[in-house]
C-alpha cells in the first residue's frame, strides 16, 4: 500500500477515537475523576485491539461488565445530582466499547457516547469552548457515519488520499451547511409556546387564574388549592415573602369589594428601583402581577402591547394574556405616595351597627392615622382570630359573623373587615389583590409564583403615604406544601423550553436577520471606502493558491501537460484519449513519457520520485 492510500478501518479508527478524546476531555470537572484512568486505559487498549489484534476481550464479558457498571453508575442519579452520575456512566460504557472488536455497528455506538459526552458537557458548562468541542463532534460524526457506509460496504479496502480529501471536504461542507440551516430556521421558524411534552396538559382557561376584577368570599379559597404556575421570576432574591401586586379595588358592595375607579397614571422617566425579570403564563385575564411596589416596565416581550398603568401602580393589557410573556421590571420597596381619592372612604349604608359600633370603639383616643392602623391590627392579632379554608355558611351578616362569631376566615375576610374598620375611622383604605409569596426552584435558580400563593391584603394612607396592612395570619397553602421535587424538575425543562426555544416572539429571529444584514452593510461600506482590504485575506489565500499551483505533483504535471497540448491543437481532458490524439506528433515520446509516470503515480501502489522529476524535465521540451 502506497503513502497515498488508506485502508478504510484506519481511516475510521482515527476520527473515532478523536471524537473519543473530545468527549473524555468536555467531560473533566464533570464526572468523578477516578473513571479517567479507566478511560485512558481502554483507550490505549484499544488501539492495541485494532492495531495487533490482542488482548481480545470477550465480548459477553465486556457487555455484562457495561450493563453492571451503569446501573452502579445511575443508581446515583437523583433531581439534586443528575449530571455527575450519567457523565460516569457515558465515560464507562465508552471505555468499555473501546476494548471490544469493533464491527460498524460499534463505531456506531462509540460515535453517539462521545457525541452524547460533548452534548451534557455543553449544557453544563454553556462557553464558546465547550460550543467548539461540540462542532467538532458533529464534524466527527458526520464523517465517521460515511466511512461506517464504506465500510459496511466494502470492507476494509484501500482508498486514495484524493478520495480520503474529498470526504473531509464533504463533511466540512455538510457540517458548515447544518449551522448555516440552522441560523436560516431560526430567523423565519416560529416555536411552539409550549414544550411539545406540555401541549396535551393545559388546563382549561377559566381554571388558569384566580384573580378578577372582583374579590368575592369563597372564591381566594378556592383559588389557593390551585398547584399552576402563574409566574417565575429571575434576577432577585428574596429575604422574605414577596407581594406581587395585580389590582386595586375601591368600592365594597357589603358582600364583595369592586374596581369602579381607573385613572391612568405615567410612569417615572428614570426608574430608581430594582430590576428583574418575569416569565408570565397564560392567564386569559388582562392583569400582570408585577412585584410590590411597581415602578416601571422596561420591555415586554410576547406580545406588541405595552400595559397601561393606573392609579394604585397597578398595569393591565387591553386584550387577554393567551400565551407567555417576558417581562422586564423594577420594583421599589418604597411604599406609594399617590392622593387618596374620596371613593377610598365610601361605604355602603348597610354596614351592621356592631361593626360601626367595634370602629368607634379602637378609634377612641387616637390621634392620627398611623395610631389608627395599629389599633386595628393589634386587635387582630390579639383576639384569637385564626385562618381556614373551610368556611361555613352564616345566618347573618358574612362580615360581622366573621368579627364577632367565627374570627375563622380566609385572606378575603381579613382584608375586607380591616379596609371597613379603617374607612368606618375615617383612614383612606383600599383592597389591593395578588399574590404572596415566591417558591425557590433550585435547578434553575429561579423562584415560581403559583395560583395557591392568591392573596388579598389592604393598603391605608397614614397621612404621608400608603401602609401594607395585612392582617391575615401566617399561613402556608395546601398547594405551596404539595409541589415535589419532580415537579420543580419539570418546570425547570419547561424554563428551558422557554428560555431557549420559545424566546416569546419574533424579536430576536429578527434582531439576528437584522444585525447580520447590517454587518453586511457595515463590510460592504468598509470594503467601498478602503478596497485595499479585500488584499488581507486575498494576499494570503493567492500566495497558498500559487505554491499548491507551483508544487510539483503528479496532477500539476499532467495539468501543464494539458496546456502545453493546446498549443498542437490537442484538447482532452483523459490520459488514453491525450496519447491517442498525440499519436503521429514529434512531441510523442515525451507526451507517452509524462501520461504514464502520472498514470503510475496515480494508480499504481509504487512511487517513484524520481521518475517525476524526471517527467518534469521532460515537460519542459514540448
Amino acid at each position: 500500500m502506497g503513502k497515498s492510500q488508506f485502508r478504510i478501518k484506519t481511516l475510521l479508527t482515527v476520527p473515532s477515537y478523536t471524537a473519543v478524546l473530545l468527549g473524555g476531555f468536555s467531560l473533566y470537572g464533570v464526572a468523578d475523576e477516578f473513571v479517567f484512568p479507566f478511560l485512558i486505559l481502554s483507550f490505549f487498549l484499544g488501539i492495541s485491539v485494532d492495531l495487533k489484534g490482542y488482548p481480545k476481550l470477550p465480548r459477553l464479558f465486556l457487555n455484562l461488565l457495561g450493563i453492571i457498571g451503569s446501573i452502579f453508575f445511575l443508581s446515583f442519579v437523583s433531581l439534586e445530582n443528575l449530571i455527575n452520575p450519567v457523565a460516569n456512566a457515558l465515560l464507562f460504557l465508552t471505555g468499555i466499547k473501546l476494548m471490544e472488536e469493533k464491527k460498524a455497528r460499534d463505531y456506531y455506538q462509540i460515535t453517539l457516547l462521545a457525541f452524547l459526552s460533548s452534548a451534557v458537557s455543553t449544557a453544563v458548562n454553556p462557553s464558546l469552548l465547550y460550543f467548539f468541542i461540540f462542532t467538532l463532534e458533529v464534524l466527527l460524526g458526520v464523517l465517521i457515519l460515511i466511512l461506517i457506509s464504506f465500510y459496511k460496504s466494502l470492507g476494509d479496502k484501500t482508498i486514495e488520499r484524493e478520495f480520503v480529501k474529498h470526504l473531509i471536504l464533504i463533511s466540512l461542507g455538510f457540517t458548515f451547511s447544518t449551522f448555516i440551516l440552522s441560523w436560516f430556521f431560526f430567523v423565519i421558524l416560529p416555536r411552539a409556546n409550549q414544550p411539545l411534552f406540555n401541549l396535551f396538559s393545559q388546563r382549561k382557561a377559566e381554571l388558569i387564574s384566580g384573580i378578577s376584577e372582583e374579590v368575592e368570599l369563597g372564591k381566594v379559597g378556592e383559588i389557593q388549592l390551585d398547584r399552576t404556575v402563574v409566574l417565575r421570576v429571575f434576577g432577585v432574591d428574596f429575604k422574605e415573602k414577596p407581594y406581587w401586586r395585580v389590582s386595586v379595588l375601591d368600592t365594597f358592595t357589603g358582600k364583595k369589594w369592586v374596581k369602579k375607579v381607573k385613572i391612568k397614571e405615567k410612569e417615572p422617566l428614570y426608574p430608581k428601583g430594582k430590576k428583574y425579570t418575569i416569565i408570565l403564563e397564560p392567564t386569559y385575564e388582562n392583569y400582570l402581577p408585577l412585584l410590590d411596589f411597581p415602578v416601571k416596565i422596561e420591555k415586554v416581550e410576547g406580545i406588541n402591547e405595552k400595559p397601561l398603568r393606573f392609579k394604585g401602580g397597578f398595569y393591565e393589557f387591553q386584550k387577554p394574556i393567551t400565551k407567555p410573556l417576558r417581562i422586564t421590571a423594577y420594583y421599589t420597596d418604597k411604599q406609594p405616595e399617590d392622593t387618596p381619592l374620596p371613593i377610598y372612604t365610601q361605604l355602603p349604608p348597610n354596614i351592621p351597627k356592631s361593626v360601626k359600633l367595634l370602629a368607634r370603639k379602637l378609634q377612641k383616643g387616637t390621634k392620627d392615622n398611623k395610631e389608627k392602623i395599629k389599633r386595628v391590627k393589634e386587635f387582630f392579632k390579639n383576639n384569637g382570630f385564626k385562618y381556614t379554608l373551610k368556611l361555613k355558611r352564616t345566618s347573618g351578616d358574612p362580615l360581622e359573623d366573621f368579627l364577632f362569631k367565627t374570627k375563622r376566615g380566609n385572606c378575603e375576610y381579613f382584608a375586607s373587615a380591616t379596609a371597613v374598620l379603617l374607612r368606618l375611622m375615617g383612614v383612606p383604605a383600599r383592597l389591593v389583590s395578588g399574590f404572596y409569596g415566591a417558591m425557590k426552584n433550585d435547578y434553575g435558580n429561579y423562584y415560581i409564583v403559583l395560583n395557591a400563593m392568591a392573596h388579598v391584603w389592604v393598603e391605608a394612607y397614614d397621612g404621608k403615604r400608603w401602609i401594607r396592612v395585612d392582617t391575615t395570619p401566617p399561613y402556608v397553602p395546601e398547594g405551596v406544601r404539595e409541589v415535589s421535587k419532580v415537579a420543580l424538575f419539570y418546570d425547570a425543562i419547561i424554563t428551558f423550553w422557554y428560555n431557549n426555544v420559545v424566546n416569546f416572539n419574533t424579536q430576536k429571529q429578527r434582531k439576528v436577520f437584522t444585525n447580520t444584514l447590517k454587518a453586511l452593510k457595515a463590510i460592504s461600506k468598509k470594503l467601498k471606502e478602503n478596497p485595499t482590504i479585500l488584499l488581507f485575506p486575498i494576499i494570503p489565500l493567492g500566495f497558498l493558491f500559487l505554491i499548491k499551483k507551483t508544487r510539483k505533483t503528479p496532477e500539476n504535471l499532467y495539468e501543464r501537460l494539458l496546456k502545453k497540448l493546446k498549443k498542437y491543437g490537442i484538447e482532452a481532458k483523459l490520459p488514453e484519449e491525450v496519447l491517442e490524439k498525440a499519436k503521429g506528433e514529434e512531441i510523442y515520446p515525451y507526451v507517452k513519457f509524462i501520461v504514464r509516470a502520472y498514470q503510475r503515480w496515480k494508480y499504481s501502489k509504487v512511487k517513484d520520485k524520481e521518475e517525476l522529476k524526471e517527467a518534469y524535465k521532460v515537460l519542459k521540451k514540448i
